[in-house]
């Protein structure tokens, strides 16, 4: 066991702490704010705190972990190694910088609570993120590298440390906006995209709804059984996330009150447990979203226990403030739509910090680092490219590779396609 030494124990250092040692590191430790037991303490040890006790392991401390403020922090990058990392401290600390300060501030995503502008969506940009500020950092898990770095220091200074290996995951997740193409919609519904589907010259559309319906074909976004036997192959676990509300201008699934739906969403629930994917006019009010949620979960007759926001979209701290009251305990929203990387500088699931209150809440956070709006703008051979370079990152740390690719997208590449893709990551 290590035993940290520092001068004032706070919930925010409780939370990075855990992350560090516990879930990336694999091994145990405690925190003391006693002299006396630090001092008669004959295994590893190290100081956490504005100054050393002895000539012991010590890392100077950053007052970012002692405050119950939020306010801008100075981050001016330098390199530990080839890894960037910011918080710089003095030469008498055993690394160069404020780790677990550092990892705070991304963790609990510091910078998203701060005044910044959103885009057009009211979504956090990529652009405003510290991490933006150095080449290549964002498509990098920082959180997971420095951990790395000093577990290996640690194991020179302490070769009788004993660490649990991790083993790297990959999860495919997939927000399911429209869970049909045509099977499941109303007379009037049919005619009216018959109409556009004509004037815009998209015969092909036009016949392959025409033999869906009446001939019996399968849909063409009905693909999640066969997916999800696919994926198990490659080892890659799938993440099914339907949306659940009424129909509207940018909710275009089948209503919930087609029940057909219903029993289509039991049926697949009977193979692979699902998720529910927040809507957009669920994002914008809170009652709609606790209307839908619950309904959801009457229609399944279990707890719903993921949850996906609709493009991302994550408004600090009352969109999981709003998840953890309806008792969810993981969601898959954490990473951006337009951009590959870390949004959260991880790999690592982490629960969520509310930064609002200072609690640790039980809610799980899954870092997402890729989605196919960000590899959209890529051509075939870049796309493999940095998917290969996203794998090789999180391999390196044993982490968990979780990749966005709703259903849509893969109803029009094709499942062959898109297994490709996931492949590319195995």
């Amino acid at each position: 066991m290590i035993l940290i030494y520092t001068h004032k124990i706070t919930p925010r250092l409780r939370f990075v702490m855990r992350h560090i040692f516990r879930r990336i590191m694999g091994t145990s430790y405690q925190i003391t704010d006693s002299v006396d037991a630090f001092v008669k303490h004959a295994g590893p040890k190290l100081t956490y705190s504005r100054q050393p006790l002895q000539s012991e392991f010590f890392i100077r401390a950053h007052s970012l972990l002692f405050e119950r403020n939020i306010e801008p922090q100075d981050i001016h990058w330098r390199n530990w190694g080839e890894v960037p990392c910011f918080f710089e401290v003095d030469a008498r600390s055993t690394i160069p910088f404020d780790l677990f300060a550092a990892s705070f501030f991304l963790l609990s995503r510091y910078e998203e609570y701060l005044p910044h502008q959103k885009d057009e969506w009211g979504r956090f940009r990529a652009i405003e993120s510290a991490l933006s500020d150095r080449q290549e950092a964002m498509k990098r898990p920082l959180v997971d590298l420095w951990a790395l770095k000093l577990k290996q220091t640690i194991s020179q200074a302490f070769p009788e440390t004993e660490f649990n290996e991790r083993s790297y995951e990959v999860k495919a997740v997939v927000p399911v906006v429209s869970s049909h193409k045509y099977h499941y919609r109303s007379l009037s519904r049919h005619l009216f995209e018959l109409l556009v589907d004509s004037a815009q010259f998209r015969f092909s559309e036009v016949g392959e709804r025409l033999t869906t319906l009446f001939l019996f074909k399968a849909d063409p976004y009905d693909h999640y059984l066969s997916l999800k036997n696919s994926l198990a192959s490659l080892n890659v676990e799938l993440l099914l996330f339907f949306q659940f509300s009424r129909y509207a201008i940018n909710d275009r699934n089948v209503s919930w009150s087609k029940n057909k739906f219903g029993f289509f969403l039991k049926h697949i629930n009977d193979y692979l447990e699902i998720g529910y994917y927040r809507s957009r006019l669920a994002l914008e009010d809170a009652e709609v979203f606790k209307s839908e949620f619950r309904k959801m979960q009457q229609l399944l007759h279990r707890p719903i226990r993921r949850t996906a926001l609709a493009n991302n979209r994550i408004l600090l701290p009352d969109a999981y403030q709003e998840l953890v009251q309806e008792e969810v305990q993981e969601d898959f929203s954490m990473g951006y739509t337009d951009v590959i990387g870390f949004r959260a500088g991880t790999c690592t699931p982490f629960p969520f910090y509310d930064l609002g209150l200072e609690i640790e809440q039980p809610l799980r956070v899954y870092p997402i680092c890729v989605t196919e709006t960000a590899l959209k703008r890529l051509d075939k051979e870049t796309t493999e490219s940095q998917l290969k370079q996203l794998s090789a990152q999180v391999k390196a740390v044993r982490g968990t590779l979780c990749v966005q690719f709703s259903n849509e997208y893969i109803g029009r590449v094709g499942e062959k396609v898109a297994l490709q893709l996931i492949k590319t990551l195995t």
